[in-house]
């Protein structure tokens, strides 16, 4: 419904069909259901509307005329009635209880479709996140332990070369250049590490919205 001024309703007929239509409003941001009106004050509707603090009437002529509302829902499916309510309704629409409980059957369908949609789709982006995150693993493990291992044949290259005096100095400095690099990569690694950890975040608020929509 555009804009957020409710629309009011009013029911006529204390059927399971009027409770039926009362639990589905219940609560709904855009409906509210002002009356519902029956001759038979003990019937099931009107116990229920008073559960649920609707206002309850038991002539119909006198509610329709007297409580204008947006739309009038004739539950009983009786054809006087319905006249009656034709002739009396100040403004707004006369509506079936069949066919409102048809098209709120329709949209419990299109969202069950939607949000199984959205499953999948945001299924399909868990597992691809998923196995990107584990490929990336490995490839960082590989990085860690070439880092490691260069940083260790640095140092003893560069021992190596200290013991070599003059004629190692210029091995020195690439030993040196070896060690440098080798800390570059560790801190990558680093950076690598945190971004796995961000995204497998990720993963865990996708799996919550995931059981959200199942």
């Amino acid at each position: 419904m555009e804009g957020s001024e409710k629309k009011s309703i009013g029911i006529v007929g204390g059927n399971d069909k009027a409770k039926e239509l009362m639990d589905l409003f219940s609560g709904s941001r855009h409906v509210e259901v002002v009356y519902l009106v029956d001759p038979d004050p003990g019937s099931p509707g009107m116990n229920h509307a008073k559960s649920l603090g609707i206002k309850t009437l038991t002539n119909v002529e006198s509610a329709v005329k007297g409580m204008p509302v947006d739309f009038v829902i004739e539950a009983t499916g009786d054809e006087e009635i319905r006249e009656m309510v034709a002739a009396n309704l100040q403004r707004g629409e006369i509506l079936s209880s069949s066919a409102t409980l048809l098209f709120f059957s329709v949209l419990e369908d299109q969202k069950g479709a939607t949000n199984q949609q959205v499953f999948d789709d945001l299924s399909g982006v868990r597992r691809e996140i998923d196995r990107n995150t584990r490929d990336v693993s490995k490839t960082l493990h590989g990085i860690e332990k070439i880092s490691n291992e260069l940083e260790v044949l640095a140092i003893n290259a560069g021992i190596q070369a200290s013991r070599a005096g003059e004629f190692g100095k210029g091995f020195a400095v690439v030993a040196g250049e070896v060690k440098s690099t080798a800390r570059v990569a560790r801190d990558l690694a680093g950076d690598i590490d945190r971004v796995i950890s961000e995204i497998s975040a990720m993963s865990e608020k996708i799996e919550q919205s995931l059981k959200k929509v199942q």
